[in-house]
């Protein structure tokens, strides 16, 4: 992880490791507590503190109060946008105008290692060219070379290939299904096929809301279904699933 932790000893010696995001607590809780032995969806939600000790950017602190949502054992796209719609709900009724809807297909793992193949061949070429970070980025994770916000990158960034044209039969109707179910309840978005996720459990759907009132750095909060948990952890984690959570607010 490029992450930095909070971790220290405690007075017993303990290892004590403050939580950078809440994830994994919700994941480790569902499973502890037998939720996947209970019938039907199931449905969470959390709020706190959480702590990273990284170099925070602009306008982003090392403390911070995060709230985010979790739907378990859904895998329609009806509940992509059910998350969507919960999202510019709670923003809207806190009183957030002027926001705007960010939305892309991240594909699965059936259709993504071809995308990536293919953008690591185009990376090749021009590697030299971008930031350091992507430098490093095209080595251990290509994907997120889409999401650099250097100025300097982003005309060799726009050339790159685009995810949409590399959805497999399941994904490219599911993110048609998105859209269209956006769209009838009349919420307003933009398709952003370089809206990634670095982490291999997004699958899919993922959104991004964002503000142009806070510059460079303007994601108010993202999210996205996370339906390759269940490849990675094996059958303890059923396969559907989408939430979201907040971006870094000052505590």
């Amino acid at each position: 992880m490029t992450k930095e932790m909070y971790t220290f000893e405690d007075r017993d010696k303990t290892s004590l490791t403050l939580r950078p995001e809440n994830t994994a607590s919700v994941i480790r809780a569902y499973i502890e507590h037998r939720l996947d032995q209970r019938p039907g969806v199931q449905k969470l939600y959390y709020m706190g503190p959480m702590f990273r000790r990284e170099r925070p950017q602009k306008g982003r602190y090392r403390q911070f109060y995060q709230i985010g949502s979790r739907s378990h054992r859904i895998g329609s796209p009806a509940t992509d946008a059910e998350v969507i719609e919960l999202v510019v709900e709670i923003l809207s009724r806190s009183g957030l105008q002027d926001f705007g809807v960010l939305l892309n297909s991240v594909g699965c793992s059936n259709c993504r290692p071809r995308f990536i193949a293919k953008l690591r061949e185009e990376l090749a070429g021009v590697a030299d060219k971008l930031c350091v970070d992507c430098q490093r980025r095209v080595v251990t994770n290509p994907l997120r070379v889409l999401d650099c916000k250097v100025e300097a990158d982003q005309p060799i960034i726009d050339k790159l290939p685009s995810i949409l044209d590399y959805l497999c039969e399941v994904c490219q109707p599911h993110f048609a299904a998105v859209r269209q179910y956006l769209t009838d309840r009349g919420i307003v978005y933009e398709v952003k096929p370089r809206l990634v996720r670095g982490l291999d459990y997004y699958m899919r759907t993922t959104f991004e809301v964002v503000h142009g009132a806070l510059g460079a750095q303007n994601s108010v909060l993202g999210g996205g279904r996370y339906d390759g948990l269940a490849e990675m952890l094996g059958s303890k984690v059923p396969a559907p699933g989408i939430g979201f959570r907040s971006v870094k607010i000052a505590s």
